[in-house]
Parts: C-alpha cells; structure tokens; sequence
C-alpha cells in the first residue's frame, strides 16, 4: 500500500509525493528540531521553576536571540551580512535531531541545577539555541564527511573492478 493510500488522484503519482514529501521535510528540518530543542527546554525549565511570568518569557526570548545573533555573527566573522554559499540539502541523517535537541534538553538540566529565577530563563533561552546550533552543525558535518567517505571508497572500489 502506497502513502497516498486513499487519496483521490494520487495513488498513480507516488515518485510526486515522495518527492513532495522529501522536499517539505528538508526544508522544515531546521525549524522542527529547533522547535523540538527549545520547546523540550522549556517544558523541562517549567517543571523546574514553575510556570514563568512575562518576565521570565521574555528572558527566555531574549537569550534565544542573543545566542541566535552571536552564533550568526560568528559564523559570518562579521556583524555585516554577506553572501553565503549554497549548500546542499542535509542527508537524513544529518536532520536526525536526537543528538542535537537532546543535547540542548540535556545542556538546559544541568543549568537548572545551578540556576534559578530570572537568570535560569535567561540561561534556558540561550544554551538551548546555542547548544541545538552548534551540535546539529557538527552532526551534519559528521554526516557529510560519513556520506564522503562511503563514496570515495565505491569510487575506488569500481575503479579497481574495472577492468583496464
């Protein structure tokens, strides 16, 4: 049975839908396991400082954007934006957020043991941006250089079983 099951008028183009699909995935990927990181964050800060007040909501947006901006900035080595090149579509596996977003979650206990009250929003907001960032970055590199690897090694391995 197809994943367009039931749908009228798809069951005869599933390539489209798993194309349609792929694509919406890809480019819903970052968005989703940052929403799944701070969102984690935040529960987890919930239970452990109770429900925040305007305040504390707020400490959490700010030190979201301040890790969100710092991060960008360091990145680009510039306050001023320039151009970046175009990278290909992370595999699926560089989009697995378990390592990244149970990072930032894990990164967010251990605060919560040190800090408390207004600082501890504050803190929440920032690591869980700044932990997502950076160990989603360094999970797609991994993927990448994994994924270069693989086809180097069947490039060579065709070439030696070619026969010449």
């Amino acid at each position: 049975m197809s994943i367009a099951g039931g749908l009228p008028g798809v069951h005869d183009r599933p390539g489209r839908l798993r194309a349609q699909v792929s694509s919406t995935l890809a480019s819903a990927a970052g968005p989703y396991g940052y929403t799944i990181s701070l969102g984690g964050a935040t529960v987890l800060a919930s239970g452990q400082l109770g429900s925040p007040r305007l305040l504390g909501a707020l400490l959490l947006v700010v030190g979201a954007v301040a890790a969100f901006i710092g991060l960008d900035i360091a990145a680009q080595g510039s306050l001023v934006p320039r151009d970046m090149p175009q990278d290909r579509a992370p595999s699926v596996w560089g989009n697995a957020h378990v390592p990244s977003a149970g990072a930032a979650v894990s990164a967010v206990w251990g605060l919560l043991h040190v800090l408390g009250g207004s600082a501890a929003w504050l803190a929440t907001g920032f690591t869980a941006t700044l932990v997502y960032f950076l160990v989603t970055a360094l999970q797609r590199m991994a993927i990448d250089r994994l994924i270069e690897r693989r086809s180097r090694a069947r490039r060579l391995a065709s070439r030696d079983a070619t026969p010449g």
